[in-house]
């Protein structure tokens, strides 16, 4: 018996609306996911004026207004083996310098946003395999470190890559 062709049609629209649905759901979850990760960009010409600036926030103030700033992180960092390409290199960087990335702030604000501690936090959990910022800063600190510049000099390098204003969740 032959199903009418109203209904394989009904059928259709239904299958088109669930897919529909699904793509806008998976949207909402990565886009969720990268919100405390903002990209790279524009360079902001006048840096360190933020040093002292109360709108910025507490632990990003804390970490410029002291230059033996540690944010404290102990935990073990997440085995390069659960990663690929540039997010198993960022890991893997992690892996051979956490002292130095324990002394880094992490540009994401993920200190703000998600109570981390310091750069080294982002790769002891999941974070910085989603977050290219986490990844770039962990990957030019250990860049810097094989050439022999010192922790107050690779500071002083990702603080000027790196640094953009922050601007909260749901003000982006």
């Amino acid at each position: 018996m032959d199903k009418p062709e109203g209904l394989s049609l009904q059928r259709g629209v239904r299958r088109d609306f669930q897919m529909r649905n699904i793509l806008i759901i998976f949207f909402i979850v990565v886009t969720s996911l990268s919100a405390g990760c903002k990209k790279n960009g524009v360079e902001n010409a006048d840096k360190d004026a933020h040093s002292s600036d109360s709108s910025q926030p507490k632990v990003y103030l804390q970490y410029k207004n002291n230059p033996d700033w540690r944010g404290g992180e102990m935990g073990a960092i997440v085995p390069t083996v659960y990663f690929t390409g540039q997010i198993r290199e960022a890991y893997a960087a992690a892996a051979e310098i956490p002292e130095i990335l324990d002394h880094l702030y992490c540009y994401c604000y993920c200190a703000e946003d998600h109570d981390h501690r310091s750069l080294r936090t982002c790769f002891t959990d999941g974070h910085g395999s989603g977050c290219d910022i986490c990844m770039l800063e962990a990957i030019r600190a250990r860049e810097l470190h094989k050439k022999g510049y010192s922790i107050k000099d690779i500071r002083a390098a990702i603080d000027s890559e790196f640094y953009e204003p922050y601007e909260p969740h749901g003000q982006h």
